[in-house]
């Protein structure tokens, strides 16, 4: 089954999130790697704001000649990835963060800024490249930071796992007042949920 998260929806988490939710029905067997190949993580890039049609050409365009290049900056997103969600569970689960997980995670924010800058885009702002051959490594760099301000900051505590029953498993920020939020998404796994217990309720009742 195949997810595909609305521009609203996209707009709406943390990046860091966005990023931990490309794989979707993480709790299932298998899986699903929505950013499986070097083009599909350049699509994901592009559509969080992190590379213009620019820059997504001259990747392109690189990694056609060099097929190394671009195998080795997929492999750098999922690490970063998992190193993210591996984290993040943790602080959900009150447990101990994996050293080995952080240290993906500060191999990331160690290096220097340079490669990227905030931006005016119309009246938003983003993470733009600001050298002329961009390394793909600098893509991430946005990402992590939003992991570690998130992390760090007073909403990490927020921070939750989609409670779907089928196995969804994206991660969200819960922004409720009540601090009661058991979805990713009401649109979704919520209304499920909702049906799966109304019809649960009528068969018990014998309707």
């Amino acid at each position: 089954m195949s997810r595909v998260p609305s521009p609203e929806t996209l707009a709406r988490e943390e990046l860091s999130i966005q990023f931990v939710n490309t794989v979707a029905w993480r709790l299932r067997d298998p899986a699903e790697d929505r950013i499986a190949t070097p083009d599909s993580a350049l699509k994901w890039f592009a559509a969080a704001g992190l590379a213009d049609r620019r820059l997504v050409a001259q990747l392109r365009a690189r990694w056609k000649s060099s097929p190394h290049e671009a195998d080795t900056f997929l492999k750098a997103a999922r690490d970063l990835r998992e190193a993210l969600y591996t984290i993040f569970i943790a602080r959900i689960g009150g447990g101990r963060i994996d050293p080995a997980a952080l240290a993906d995670l500060n191999r990331c924010i160690e290096a220097a800024l340079g490669g990227v800058t905030l931006g005016s885009v119309g009246d938003t702002l983003r993470w733009l490249p600001t050298a002329e051959k961009v390394a793909p490594e600098m893509l991430l760099k946005p990402i992590a930071w939003s992991a570690v301000s998130l992390l760090t900051g007073a909403r990490a505590e927020r921070v939750k796992q989609c409670q779907d029953e089928r196995g969804c498993g994206w991660l969200f920020v819960d922004e409720s007042r009540a601090q009661n939020r058991r979805w990713c998404s009401m649109g979704d796994c919520g209304n499920l949920a909702k049906s799966r217990r109304h019809y649960q309720r009528m068969q018990a009742a014998g309707e």
